[in-house]
């Protein structure tokens, strides 16, 4: 993060900020509004920003898909607090929305087996239950392959 200039940090924490604030993404007009850039230099910066996986684009559109652990598409993991409701990536990401909001949190999916419903609590910062198994079918450091797949 230390090679990412001023606008690229500002970008990051804004993009963090409305997730965080409204569960969505904000888009190039509205980052431009807010940082006071013009929209080629924010649209640049998003780029540069997905370049180093920070965030994950639209394809070469500079939308917002995913700033983990959140997601702005709907996705089968919901992740609940008192704060708001956001839908994250997936369940490894599910448990990283509670942690980075230092909150409680309900986490509803479906079990990609059987389809059957699966809700998780974590309560200061553990998870509730103990039991269960979050199966990662692809190894961490193959994720980057296909990152929307992932």
């Amino acid at each position: 993060m230390d090679s990412f200039s001023a606008l690229d940090q500002m970008v990051r924490v804004a993009v963090y900020q409305s997730f965080v604030e409204t569960g969505n993404p904000p888009d190039v007009d509205r980052l431009s509004s807010l940082l006071g850039c013009i929209r080629s230099e924010i649209r640049a910066s998003l780029f540069r920003l997905a370049a180093e996986h920070v965030l994950v684009l639209e394809g070469d559109q500079p939308q917002i898909r995913m700033a983990m652990p959140f997601s702005a598409v709907p996705t089968s993991f919901r992740v609940t607090t008192a704060k708001g409701q956001w839908f994250a990536n997936c369940a490894w990401d599910s448990l990283g929305i509670s942690a980075a909001l230092g909150a409680d949190a309900r986490i509803d999916t479906t079990c990609a087996d059987c389809g059957e419903a699966v809700g998780l609590e974590i309560i200061g910062g553990n998870l509730a239950e103990e039991l269960g198994v979050i199966h990662f079918a692809i190894p961490a450091a193959h994720w980057w392959d296909d990152i929307r797949f992932t």
